[in-house]
């Protein structure tokens, strides 16, 4: 691989970690954390599970391939909770967005840190519950599909 792709991957990367950063600075003084440790890699998500009142072993799931896909998300989605964020389109956005959510978020005047024991006392209506769980079955069976029945499959010219 020629060197400019390794200064590219290396900018993606970086990007990656600084552009939530500075959102996340201005979360944790609402929530009454430092900002300066938003900007210390996975020291922050770290943070954040502390925050969300979430277990702190997900930080080390996140090295994990493949695992930590599905665990970051979840740690942005936990830690938006944290902040009133309950609905679909806001939680869908913490995961896909999470550069620029969060900055996006910490400019918000409605924004104010409500604690893990509001996000315990919130229900969710009953079709994002079967929202929710439709969307991980889909997931888990296209998983196991991919991973454990399409994985031993012999192509031969039989199957044409």
């Amino acid at each position: 691989m020629p060197l400019q792709h390794f200064f590219v991957v290396y900018l993606v990367s970086l990007l990656l970690v600084l552009l939530p950063a500075f959102g996340l600075s201005k979360l944790f003084e609402k929530a009454g954390v430092e900002s300066w440790k938003a900007y210390v890699p996975f020291y922050n998500t770290f943070l954040m599970q502390q925050i969300a009142g979430r277990p702190a072993h997900w930080v080390f799931w996140q090295f994990i391939p493949v695992i930590g896909w599905f665990i970051t998300p979840g740690i942005f989605i936990e830690f938006s909770k944290v902040f009133g964020r309950f609905s679909l389109r806001e939680n869908c956005a913490a995961a896909i967005f999470a550069p620029f959510y969060f900055p996006w978020l910490s400019t918000q005047k409605d924004v104010k840190f409500i604690g893990k024991e509001a996000v315990l006392q919130h229900r969710k209506p009953s079709w994002r519950e079967w929202f929710d769980a439709a969307v991980f079955a889909i997931v888990a069976a296209t998983l196991m599909r991919t991973f454990v029945f399409e994985a031993y499959t012999i192509p031969s010219g039989s199957m044409e």
